[in-house]
């Protein structure tokens, strides 16, 4: 009897672990292939200079301005599954918890967790509306923050997406672990600005005639002042900056590891 080949051994070794695999996806695939959703919205009163807290983990947060002294909160909750009851279930998981006073608003995303549940069938987008003065602190595991217009405190912070905000007057903290952050300010606040990240660049984009303090480091990347025209001190480098910008003010810092740090003139 002819003994079958090394190669074609391997072939039909492999061949059923191939279809095995294939069918995998189909079957992964198909596991999602029902969605349900539903939304919680709810207003608030916020005394002027009040803060707002909105505190997810799977999904974005995405904040505006919006009109008087109201909180605005719209949290779109989707959840997938094989079949509508468990998409249901799935979806009956999500819980959006929150507590207020005149003074501040909490927002928080709970699920309650099972070995039959992962974060990959289910997540909330929060859509919020704030006074212009408020102050506010983001926080998401598995998605992006996004702010435009907000003139209070701002501290943002995400796992796994990125930070984006725009016409940004008052102070900002911002930081991400894998994901860039990309902040365009309409003036720089006396608090000034700290921005972070571990994977991913650095954007800042600077009024002109903006007057600040900068501190930058990159351990892998480069620095690049876009034009801006700052008179350094100390030691300089591609990765390291030191200097003030028009004779120096409020303190801005930018530290990355992996990515490089922009700075953009408006």
């Amino acid at each position: 009897m002819r003994s079958i080949p090394t190669r074609l051994r391997a072939a039909i070794l492999v061949l059923p672990v191939a279809l095995a695999i294939s069918a995998g996806c189909d079957i992964a695939m198909a596991d999602f292939s029902e969605k349900e959703t539903a939304e919680w919205r709810k207003s608030y009163e916020l005394s002027p200079g009040g803060r707002v807290e909105i505190g997810n983990v799977n999904g974005k947060i995405d904040v505006r301005t919006g009109e008087g002294n109201t909180v605005e909160v719209v949290a779109r909750k989707t959840a997938r599954a094989a079949n509508v009851d468990a998409a249901k279930q799935t979806l009956g998981r999500i819980e959006i918890r929150d507590s207020s006073s005149a003074d501040g608003v909490k927002v928080d995303t709970h699920f309650e967790r099972s070995s039959l549940f992962s974060h990959n069938n289910w997540q909330v987008e929060y859509t919020v509306r704030v006074p212009a003065t408020a102050n506010v602190k983001l926080s998401t595991v598995n998605g992006g923050v996004e702010i435009s217009g907000v003139s209070g405190h701002i501290v943002a912070e995400a796992t796994n997406g990125g930070i984006t905000a725009r016409g940004i007057a008052g102070m900002i903290e911002a930081s991400t672990t894998n994901g860039g952050v990309d902040v365009e300010m309409a003036k720089v606040d006396q608090g000034g600005a700290k921005l972070e990240c571990t994977n991913g660049g650095i954007s800042l984009g600077l009024p002109s005639e903006s007057s600040a303090t900068l501190s930058a480091r990159v351990t892998n990347g480069g620095i690049d002042t876009g034009g801006l025209s700052i008179m350094t001190r100390g030691e300089s480098s591609k990765r390291r900056l030191d200097g003030d910008l028009n004779g120096g003010g409020p303190r801005i810092s930018m530290a990355c590891t992996n990515g490089g740090i922009q700075l953009v003139k408006r």
